[in-house]
């Protein structure tokens, strides 16, 4: 027997001697909501992120301004969209791995990604990566479109964890992110710089 499955062994024999209590998760708002709608308030305040936000009818039909908006030459496409390819625009699809995809992968300017769920009193996305949609997609290219259900928006973070815990049966997904907007620091003389880790810039469609 390996060292690995006799620990495996010795945890499970604990486990069943000793059962663990499960505590019940709780969340109090440690602010008052000012706004009653959650969508009006996400928007507000993802906005105030830097984020641009298309509030749209029909997503296949408005995807082509949102590339046009962006100037998009060349679109990283994953695998779990809610939406078909617009004509006019060259694609790239992610659906192999970065070494097999590492040159093509640089040579991108805009990504398109779904979004588990967006935060109201924040304004953010939480976002979840997975073979369909690496995590790499939402931080390689200058640009971002990240997709939003209107279903989707929660009022809290504590909500929006629980929103992804669900996607994985009631687990935290390996990777995990909460994107405000785009990617900033700050050199030595305070000066806000945007792309150095990330997108420049980030459009959040909200559909449904």
């Amino acid at each position: 027997m390996s060292s690995k499955h006799s620990i495996l062994k010795n945890v499970q024999h604990a486990l069943n001697k000793n059962t663990i209590t499960k505590a019940e998760a709780h969340y109090e708002q440690p602010y008052s909501n000012q706004q009653s709608d959650l969508i009006q308030q996400y928007k507000t305040l993802q906005e105030a992120n830097r984020a641009k936000v298309y509030d749209v009818a029909d997503l296949d039909s408005s995807l082509a301004e949102v590339f046009r908006d962006l100037d998009s030459q060349r679109i990283l496409w994953t695998q779990n969209l809610p939406c078909q390819k617009i004509d006019g625009f060259d694609y790239l699809d992610y659906d192999k791995s970065v070494e097999e995809l590492r040159e093509e992968l640089f040579d991108t300017d805009t990504s398109i990604i779904e979004a588990i769920c967006g935060v109201a009193n924040l304004g953010i996305v939480g976002l979840r990566s997975d073979v369909r949609s690496p995590r790499l997609a939402s931080l390689i290219t200058p640009r971002c479109v990240i997709l939003l259900h209107k279903n989707n928006i929660v009022s809290s973070i504590y909500d929006g964890i629980q929103k992804l815990k669900d996607t994985q049966d009631k687990a935290l997904p390996t990777n995990m992110i909460f994107v405000a907007g785009p990617s900033r620091t700050a050199d030595i003389e305070l000066q806000t710089v945007f792309g150095v880790h990330g997108p420049q810039a980030v459009s959040v469609v909200l559909f449904g």
